[in-house]
């Protein structure tokens, strides 16, 4: 058997212990890793992250008045836009060492486009979702106040009073946008304050389009200047109709109430639609503050057909009296082509009427009087006897209307057998058309609603 020296033998041995415990620990710092690779998440995914959102916030030094909301809002979205641009995609880690040229590189061009304000400092959270907090002050001086002129075109106080109403807290809104601005900034902001005050209007009166002029210093004037678009009234017509007195007396009221309707030319149409309740009041509060109205206790209930050539029917009547002026003029009669008559009566119910006709033939120079009584079957429906003084007999008669401008007459004499059809065609408040039917002859008839 051969043998190694001693010394040698054991210095031989203990170098092979030394490698096997370095191996041995080597494995146990290996396994460690591993164990540290596996079950810790993120970690080896770590030096491969990469950016893929960006939030902002936009602050003002301790020394300063924040921005407005508005602002504040525009100023973050053009941060992120240079954020996205410099950090989406780039690698977590790579951000984080470099954080600082970063930093520099977004308040050096953010500053570049800001105006009104100076970049105090940007500060990059890097993550997934990359934080950025910039921290600005305004240079010279702020808007301290904001006086808005509104230019509300030619309408009415009381016109312009509605509208204002329609805008509501539009002053409020502006205040929001430029009060703390810096002055130098003012002009870039009126584009958010005309975005603002647009998007208001066609909320709450998109009848008009606004023109907007923004005057900067300390107290920054806005001017803004409403103009109609649509369909605008070009004319009013007022047509006062009565079934209970003449027409001749509601003359006297006309003037007023056409100038108070006056006051919707100019306007859009959709506008006077939408308001429709408040000029329906308003014409007729001016109606039923006339003499004329007043004297006889007439109600009046106006109807509003909005449109360019816009017309305003205004039923004028009284639960008193029945008053009616009306004068003939038939064609394709052989007698009594002309004649007039007029009607008292004085409702004694809701439903019932007395009254007196008395006509008069100017052709023969005679009068015919006639006292009755009516009584109102449904809201379209009258019928009625009267007695005629003269020859001393009895008339039937019926009334049916047919719509608003339709009627159907019918008068019967029983000791004569004599029966009178009428067919009425109302052409406006003075004048009506009407076809006469007889058993003995037909002809036509202009009536004059007087």
């Amino acid at each position: 058997m051969f043998h190694l020296p001693a010394g040698k033998s054991c210095a031989g041995a203990y170098r092979r212990m030394e490698v096997q415990a370095i191996i041995k620990k080597s494995m146990q710092f290996a396994c460690l890793l591993l164990a540290i690779f596996l079950f810790v998440p993120g970690t080896a995914a770590a030096a491969d992250d990469t950016i893929d959102h960006i939030t902002v916030q936009v602050t003002a030094s301790n020394t300063a008045q924040p921005p407005p909301v508005r602002i504040a809002k525009r100023m973050s979205a053009s941060v992120s836009t240079i954020g996205e641009s410099v950090l989406t995609g780039r690698k977590i880690a790579e951000v984080a060492a470099r954080r600082d040229s970063y930093e520099n590189l977004i308040r050096e061009v953010f500053g570049r486009i800001l105006v009104g304000y100076s970049v105090q400092q940007v500060v990059i959270a890097p993550g997934e979702t990359t934080a950025i907090s910039v921290t600005v002050t305004p240079w010279g001086e702020v808007v301290s106040d904001v006086a808005l002129e509104v230019d509300f075109g030619p309408v009415s106080p009381a016109v312009a009073g509605i509208i204002r109403q329609d805008i509501g807290n539009i002053e409020e809104r502006i205040n929001e946008v430029l009060i703390g601005l810096p002055v130098d900034a003012v002009d870039w902001a009126g584009s958010v304050s005309k975005s603002m005050v647009r998007e208001l209007l066609a909320a709450q009166l998109p009848e008009f389009r606004a023109n907007l002029e923004v005057i900067p210093g300390t107290r920054t004037v806005v001017k803004l200047a409403l103009i109609p678009q649509g369909m605008i009234v070009q004319d009013v017509r007022v047509v006062l109709k009565s079934q209970s007195i003449p027409n001749l007396l509601l003359l006297q009221a006309r003037p007023k109430i056409s100038e108070a309707a006056n006051t919707l030319t100019g306007l859009p149409v959709a506008f006077v639609e939408r308001h429709k309740d408040y000029f329906t009041a308003r014409v007729q509060d001016m109606v039923t503050s006339q003499a004329v109205v007043k004297r006889y206790s007439l109600t009046a209930v106006p109807a509003i057909n909005a449109a360019t050539s816009t017309e305003i029917n205004v039923a004028v009547e009284t639960t008193k009296y029945n008053i009616a002026l009306e004068g003939y003029l038939d064609f394709g009669r052989d007698h009594d082509s002309s004649s007039a008559k007029l009607h008292l009566g004085r409702y004694t119910s809701s439903k019932d009427e007395a009254f007196f006709e008395a006509e008069f033939v100017p052709r023969s120079v005679s009068w015919r009087f006639m006292p009755g009584w009516g009584r109102r079957l449904s809201q379209v429906t009258t019928v009625g006897i009267k007695y005629e003084l003269n020859h001393k007999q009895e008339i039937l008669w019926l009334n049916q209307q047919l719509g608003d401008n339709w009627q159907l007459r019918l008068e019967q004499t029983p000791s004569e057998n004599y029966s009178e059809f009428g067919v009425r065609y109302k052409i406006h408040e003075f004048l009506s058309a009407e076809y006469v039917f007889t058993d003995k002859e037909n002809w036509f008839r202009l009536v004059g609603n007087l």
